[in-house]
């Protein structure tokens, strides 16, 4: 039995937001429907997680239109490598950067950003193998 969660980012612009998780994050497309076109919806791997982006502009099956963030509600949590790689990548796509790379209190270097659709992306330097980290 399969068992795992996702976000799932609704979209005006799904093939810019893949984008932006691409160069930012280094993300690949695991699945995309429909198979041949453009995409409606796809999966996104991300190190060892993944995200999906849907377009979010048309009723979906419940019968409601998810509109895309216009603040937000939830923040999306990623692990990166390269901290200071990931917000240059996204400054050089025109993302806000609501929070440059800081220091906290518990010990995470973190960072805030924002993805085309206004999505609240919380980015957090990796820990080195072999450092402690659990």
């Amino acid at each position: 039995m399969e068992r795992r969660v996702f976000p799932i980012v609704h979209c005006t612009d799904l093939l810019a937001t893949r984008r932006f998780y691409v160069e930012v994050f280094g993300a690949q497309q695991v699945y995309g429907f429909p198979p041949d076109g453009d995409p409606v919806y796809v999966s996104l791997a991300v190190g060892d997680g993944q995200v999906a982006l849907g377009v979010g502009t048309t009723p979906a099956m419940y019968g409601e239109t998810p509109l895309p963030a216009t603040g937000h509600a939830v923040d999306v949590c990623l692990y990166v490598a390269d901290l200071d790689a990931a917000v240059a990548a996204a400054e050089r796509l025109g993302a806000p950067v609501p929070v440059r790379p800081v220091e906290t209190p518990w010990g995470e270097r973190v960072a805030y950003l924002r993805d085309p659709e206004g999505t609240m992306l919380l980015v957090i330097q990796a820990e080195e193998e072999g450092d402690g980290a659990a």
